[in-house]
């Protein structure tokens, strides 16, 4: 036998070893990113964890950028100091990223709850935010001040998937607010829907500023 037998592959025994390669390939660059990370060196709590994932997120994605441009590489921007502040319904990712604590991926959630939501009345609510714990919110409340703007949601006119959208109605009480327009036309305020088992006082207490029945 000719030792070029040994190293004859079919062509299934093929495609398994390229397989088992990638895998070993990609074990690998895990385990060196872990190591030059510092991930795994010690168990973090779930608030901790994902507050250190989403930062080395927004390390990453601040060094791609600034390598396609040529700048050096700085890991934070250029954080607020005591005593300054942004204001939370203006601020874009940017600006949301210079309060010490918040990086790319809080800042994006931040904007994209904002939107959703049709803008804060209140520093609080940053706390309904993914991933922004009581510990975070305390942490940054004293960079941020708030001039409450809303864009209402007409109730009257908006379709079920624009109802659906905001973060303080659930599906029970679109369907609701549907079948009471359908049947007995338009809901002259918030009272009306307080009359609902659909909604509880708390639920009253959050929409009341978000609703308009024009």
């Amino acid at each position: 036998m000719s030792w070029k037998d040994y190293f004859y592959f079919q062509k299934k025994d093929k495609v398994a070893v390229i397989i088992l390669l990638v895998l070993i390939s990609i074990s690998g660059s895990i385990y060196i990113i872990t190591e030059q990370t510092g991930y795994g060196q010690k168990p973090l709590d779930d608030s901790t964890a994902e507050r250190e994932f989403a930062l080395f997120i927004s390390q990453l994605e601040d060094k791609e950028f600034e390598e396609s441009v040529g700048m050096n590489y700085h890991p934070y921007p250029t954080k607020l100091k005591q005593g300054e502040t942004i204001e939370l319904n203006k601020a874009d990712t940017s600006a949301l990223k210079r309060i010490p604590g918040i990086g790319s991926a809080y800042a994006n959630r931040i904007v994209k709850y904002r939107s959703l939501l049709g803008g804060f009345h209140n520093i609080s609510q940053l706390g309904e935010v993914w991933g922004i714990d009581t510990e975070l919110l305390s942490n940054i409340m004293s960079y941020i001040i708030i001039r409450p703007e809303i864009t209402q949601l007409e109730v009257n006119s908006a379709g079920y998937q624009e109802l659906l959208k905001h973060p303080y109605l659930n599906k029970e009480q679109v369907k609701v607010i549907i079948d009471i327009r359908e049947r007995k036309g338009k809901i002259e305020s918030i009272d009306r829907l307080s009359l609902l088992e659909e909604f509880t006082e708390n639920d009253i207490k959050r929409l009341k500023n978000y609703l308009s029945f024009n």
